[in-house]
């Protein structure tokens, strides 16, 4: 399957934002391949410069010459760029009270799952529970209408977790799509729940599928997005504290109110 422009960028800005001097040179030639360009015209040269942009990353060619005009064997430097001190939304750290026991972590360490459902009822909904989320803040399979190209598209997110019974865009805390345990986390699953987050603006989003999890704090879209934590099922008693501090929901409850008062400053400021 072909990637779009803007699921090529974001493996971009993953490679760098994963390295530890948080920069990635690659050929022009090479560079220009992922992005599926032959023909480096204007405005496609400042369409993918954009979407590098919004993934917080600069540009720069090594000999200095306009990014789009390099020769194919110059070297395309891209860096990751720090926004602005206190501009990133801060995540609420709630440190748990206790712990679930030891034998807990064991059988959710050693369990085998054999499908996607078996992740979401075996893994995903004991966790929730051990978080402080309820049957009544759980919905499965919500409805999520949104934007595909120019048209309107209906579609499901696996788990979205509210604050109570309430259904409402001020009531999401979280979101949290499943996939099947023989298959790796690709992009294409980290955009699907980030576009899910853009449409239901929750305080953070997972994506697992029951042996590796990645948490993505949705920063509101006045910065980009910041995954948080990537690690293994088996790590889990390790993490938890960690994992609680995130996305318990004493801790999203916070964060999302957090979110509510710095955008609603940001608006009075526009």
């Amino acid at each position: 399957m072909v990637k779009s422009e803007a699921e090529v960028a974001l493996e971009i800005y993953q490679s760098v934002e994963q390295s530890d001097d948080k920069q990635k040179k690659l050929k022009s030639s090479t560079f220009w391949s992922r992005f599926g360009v032959r023909a480096r015209q204007k405005k496609v040269v400042e369409r993918i410069e954009h979407l590098l942009s919004e993934q917080r990353l600069k540009v720069a060619v090594k000999s200095g010459k306009p990014f789009g005009e390099e020769s194919d064997d110059d070297w395309i430097v891209l860096t990751l760029t720090l926004p602005p001190k206190g501009s990133i939304l801060p995540s609420s750290l709630v440190i748990p009270t206790d712990l679930p026991h030891i034998d807990w972590f064991q059988e959710m360490k050693t369990r085998q799952f054999e499908s996607e459902r078996e992740v979401e009822t075996y893994f995903i909904l004991p966790i929730l529970e051990k978080l402080g989320y309820d049957y009544n803040d759980t919905a499965i399979g919500y409805p999520v209408e949104m934007f595909k190209g120019v048209q309107r598209t209906k579609t499901e997110a696996d788990f979205v977790l509210f604050n109570g019974p309430g259904r409402e865009k001020n009531d999401v805390l979280l979101i949290i799509e499943a996939k099947n345990n023989d298959k790796g986390i690709t992009v294409d699953h980290i955009g699907q729940a980030k576009s899910y987050a853009h449409e239901l603006l929750p305080a953070c989003y997972v994506i697992t599928n029951g042996q590796q999890i990645k948490i993505f704090q949705f920063n509101g879209m006045l910065v980009p997005d910041e995954m948080v934590m990537d690690f293994n099922r088996s790590m889990l008693l390790d993490v938890w504290a960690e994992l609680y501090g995130y996305v318990s929901k004493e801790a999203v409850i916070k964060r999302k109110s957090w979110m509510k008062d710095i955008t609603k400053e940001i608006g009075s400021r526009t």
